[in-house]
């Protein structure tokens, strides 16, 4: 018995909701298009823009001097019963794809709203227990005729650009031992590239690789070595087994190195007495051959985690110049409260800058290496008391939620979170594996600390300094759009969009969207006029922590908020949907 049931959409074409709205062709999305995706400013084509995840956008339409005109052109309810909305949508040809809680997918035509098609997954009785942090989804890939999304038990689905119905799927892990998919997969050189999420369950994390037409597995990188291979010996006994290390995040990709780099999550348990070592590798980056899957190099933010830091965020890859000397850099904001700045070719540490004060949980970081002087005092012991308060909290710091730069002038923007938690450890006999049940041996509280908990800041990456912050009086959960004339685009917890000068940080438009802002936004051009669209919709980790409203929203703007004739499509839409009486 499936428990997400069919809605009206999926009732009318069985799970995929026939696009009969369309008639015109759409074109397929090339291997050139992907690598070229940062010059098609009209374009949004994966998920952090560019391969080298940038999320930086060259249209200059929508400008600081007539920002403060945005209204909206629509906005779409996406329904569902828990409405948590974490994806960044995708926009090609004429139509924006985007994800909401479940995995559900849309396609909606970009002139007016209107539905395209929908696609839902059916899931078996069960699979809510096992999921750590919601039914969420953060988004899509797209490549030749194919929209390409995971699902909560673990499955890659192909989906046909044109209709939404399944061209392909595969399982990727048994969804009962708490294996999912929950980040948007990537499409690189004909290969779609999918992490797992489940660490809080004892998974062995890994990246894998599909054959994008035909959904034939390529390669499989584990992200914690086994028996014979480099740095097993940082797991004691057989804890490298369930140790965790999930890649639930998006990677990003250099066509010069023919690298991805991915972010690996937390070790399991929680509690690092039971593993004691590196535990290699978790919290880290690591930079992944695209061909084989051979690992390169790594480089661990957080050895031996005892806080639930993880690493998963994906770092924006860019070329600066850094004290003379120009670098190839990947700069990743961490949850422990740092912002790090390496060389994406051979994996070097250049240097970190703290993103939030008063950090105890490390007296600071080798100014060399970056790996960090561990206060014990903040390791939670098992069985010993609660240790608190501990600077950040495991939530950061900077969260999954992406960064975004402007790689012409060297300069990175991210919100972040200035919190605090306590911790707990269990005692050793109470920690048990059992496949499919939380795995993680401790307790914890998250707590404000201040009156201003969230933060969207600029730091400049040549000049090693931070530039200016906006505050928030709720943690920051969105993610962070940059364009070529100085407009940052992002959303806070309270339900404001907004859109903040990037030279000063000075808010200059905002509009209430009615729901909480975890998603992230992205721009497209459509008949030689700019768009803005963002996802609304608390859900995930931050409703576990506060409550508002949740619905669930894809809200579109441009500067003047003109609407197309919404009845102009194909009216077999509403004959399918409602059929005209007596007519047989």
């Amino acid at each position: 018995m499936a428990f997400l049931r069919r809605s009206v959409l999926s009732i009318v074409g069985g799970l995929a909701f026939a696009g009969l709205a369309q008639t015109a062709s759409l074109a397929d999305v090339s291997s050139d298009a992907l690598l070229q995706a940062q010059d098609n400013g009209g374009e949004w084509l994966m998920y952090g823009r560019n391969y080298l995840n940038q999320r930086y956008s060259p249209l200059d339409k929508i400008t600081k001097e007539n920002v403060s005109q945005l209204k909206p052109v629509f906005g779409y309810s996406t329904g569902g019963k828990f409405a948590g909305l974490e994806a960044t949508p995708l926009f090609h040809d004429g139509t924006l794809y985007f994800t909401a809680d479940y995995a559900r997918v849309f396609a909606l035509d970009a002139r007016t709203g209107t539905v395209k098609w929908y696609w839902e997954p059916e899931y078996e009785d069960g699979l809510e227990a096992v999921l750590c942090c919601g039914p969420v989804n953060r988004g899509l890939a797209i490549s030749g005729d194919k929209v390409y999304v995971g699902t909560l038990d673990a499955r890659l689905v192909a989906l046909n650009i044109k209709d939404g119905s399944v061209a392909w799927e595969k399982k990727i892990d048994e969804w009962q031992n708490a294996y999912a998919s929950t980040g948007a997969p990537l499409v690189v050189k004909g290969k779609v590239i999918v992490g797992i999420a489940g660490a809080e369950y004892g998974v062995r994390g890994y990246v894998r690789a599909y054959d994008a037409e035909t959904g034939k597995e390529l390669w499989t990188r584990h992200t914690i070595p086994g028996p014979g291979e480099p740095d097993h010996d940082t797991w004691p006994g057989d804890t490298w087994k369930t140790g965790g290390a999930s890649t639930w995040q998006t990677g990003a990709y250099d066509p010069e190195t023919n690298l991805l780099y991915w972010g690996t999550g937390n070790p399991g348990p929680w509690n690092s007495d039971l593993r004691k070592g590196d535990n290699k590798w978790s919290c880290s980056l690591l930079a992944i051959d695209v061909d084989t899957g051979e690992i390169k190099w790594g480089y661990q933010y957080t050895p031996n985690d005892a806080w639930d830091y993880d690493g998963n965020n994906a770092p924006v890859l860019m070329d600066v110049t850094i004290d003379g000397k120009p670098r190839k850099v990947a700069v990743q904001a961490n949850r422990n409260g740092f912002l790090y700045v390496l060389d994406r070719v051979t994996g070097e540490f250049i240097y970190a800058s703290a993103t939030v004060e008063g950090i105890n949980w490390t007296s600071g970081l080798d100014p060399k290496t970056g790996r960090p002087t561990v206060n014990e005092d903040k390791r939670p012991k098992s069985g010993g008391d609660k240790v608190e308060p501990i600077i950040p909290g495991l939530e950061g710091g900077t969260n999954w939620f992406p960064i975004a730069s402007n790689p012409d002038k060297g300069i990175v923007y991210l919100n972040t979170n200035d919190w605090v938690m306590s911790l707990k450890a269990w005692k050793p006999e109470d920690v048990v594996y059992k496949a499919g049940s939380l795995y993680m041996g401790v307790d914890y509280q998250m707590y404000r600390h201040k009156d201003k908990t969230g933060y969207l800041k600029a730091f400049d990456v040549a000049n090693k300094k931070w530039l200016w912050e906006l505050p928030s009086a709720l943690p920051m959960f969105a993610g962070v759009l940059a364009t070529k004339n100085g407009l940052l685009f992002t959303g806070d917890q309270l339900g404001n969009f907004m859109a903040v000068d990037a030279d000063n940080g000075k808010q200059l438009w905002r509009f209430q969207t009615g729901s909480g802002i975890n998603a992230s936004p992205i721009t497209y051009e459509l008949d030689g006029k700019q768009y803005v669209a963002i996802l609304s919709g608390l859900g995930g980790d931050p409703s576990f922590y506060f409550s508002g409203p949740k619905g669930g929203m894809l809200w579109v703007f441009a500067v003047d908020g003109e609407v197309k004739d919404t009845t102009s499509f194909n009216p077999q839409l509403i004959e399918t949907a409602l059929p005209v009486y007596g007519k047989q």
